[in-house]
């Protein structure tokens, strides 16, 4: 069952920006459980912003792949997944 707490945001270009750094806070401040779900393969690079963030490491996952993310965000019943790739995106709608 989806959860309507449960937010995830991309890194590269979402989360690693000041803007969706900034989204991650109010979505953190109003009680949302904040995931970071990326196709990258290495969630190390990741850590640093979750960690200034308050986001724990066992709510990071690097999926290696777009498709492999998009299964992550279902299988975890996110509702709201903020990511810059629109083809992900429109898969999740």
């Amino acid at each position: 069952m989806a959860d309507k707490n449960k937010i995830s945001f991309d890194f590269d270009d979402t989360l690693s920006t000041k803007r969706g750094q900034d989204l991650a806070k109010k979505e953190i401040e109003s009680g949302s459980m904040v995931y970071v779900i990326s196709a990258r393969q290495d969630k190390e690079p990741i850590f640093k912003i979750a960690d200034e963030l308050g986001i724990p490491h066992s709510r990071i996952f690097a999926t290696g792949s777009n498709q492999a993310k998009i299964e992550k965000i279902n299988e975890l019943g996110i509702t709201k997944h903020y990511d810059n790739n629109s083809s992900v995106v429109k898969q999740l709608e």
